[in-house]
């Protein structure tokens, strides 16, 4: 891919010319590239990582704020949306999976470190308790919450409609209650939210992963 410094042929580019050179314009950034035809825009392969795309997609749109901050943080000073970053965390590491099971929760940054400790319980109905313990805090640092999500499983290819929950607790002991509206296997992440002192930046650790069978009754 060619970066354009100036408009080439004219005052603006876009389209493609001659069936040979695509013109388009990125956050901003004008560009030209070779046209590229697929292959096979029909084949099993490309079909699972489109509908995976879709599955995130969809998983983005219904995300509370909670379970988006990490992605937000990670993505601070970067030209990448996101939500992009979403995708771009998660789209690899789905391909021929028929669960959620390597679903990535949140993103790790600055010296934020996961918690010490973390455990799930279902025993209440629809409810999904999870209680953690902080880690040693880094140099630096301050334990500003744990955040815990959860989203019930499933094939994310074809596209799959899931919503996920989310909350923090913002002080020791931790522990946080998560209602769901549907008895099933849940993929629980919890995370830990720093600040760190120097700047005020926030940063995310990854998230400590499990799984919790919910019941109805």
């Amino acid at each position: 891919m060619a970066r354009l410094t100036a408009p080439l042929l004219s005052l603006s580019a876009s389209g493609t010319i001659a069936k040979t050179l695509t013109f388009a314009n990125w956050k901003g950034i004008p560009y030209v590239r070779t046209r590229v035809i697929p292959a096979n825009p029909k084949s099993d392969a490309q079909k699972e990582v489109r509908g995976i795309f879709s599955t995130l997609n969809l998983m983005w749109k219904r995300m509370p704020s909670i379970a988006r901050e990490p992605f937000i943080a990670a993505v601070r000073g970067l030209p990448l949306t996101p939500r992009n970053k979403h995708i771009q965390a998660n789209v690899a590491t789905l391909i021929d999976e028929t669960t959620l099971d390597n679903l990535v929760m949140s993103i790790a940054g600055g010296s934020a470190v996961i918690p010490d400790t973390v455990d799930e319980s279902v025993a209440t109905p629809l409810h999904i308790i999870v209680t953690a313990v902080a880690p040693t805090t880094p140099s630096g640092y301050n334990l500003t919450a744990i955040q815990v999500a959860a989203v019930l499983t499933g094939d994310p290819s074809p596209a799959l409609a899931t919503i996920t929950y989310a909350d923090e607790d913002l002080e020791t002991p931790y522990s946080i209650d998560l209602t769901v509206p549907a008895a099933g296997t849940y993929q629980v992440g919890t995370w830990t939210k720093w600040e760190r002192t120097a700047d005020e930046k926030v940063f995310y650790s990854a998230a400590v992963r499990d799984q919790a069978i919910v019941t109805a009754e």
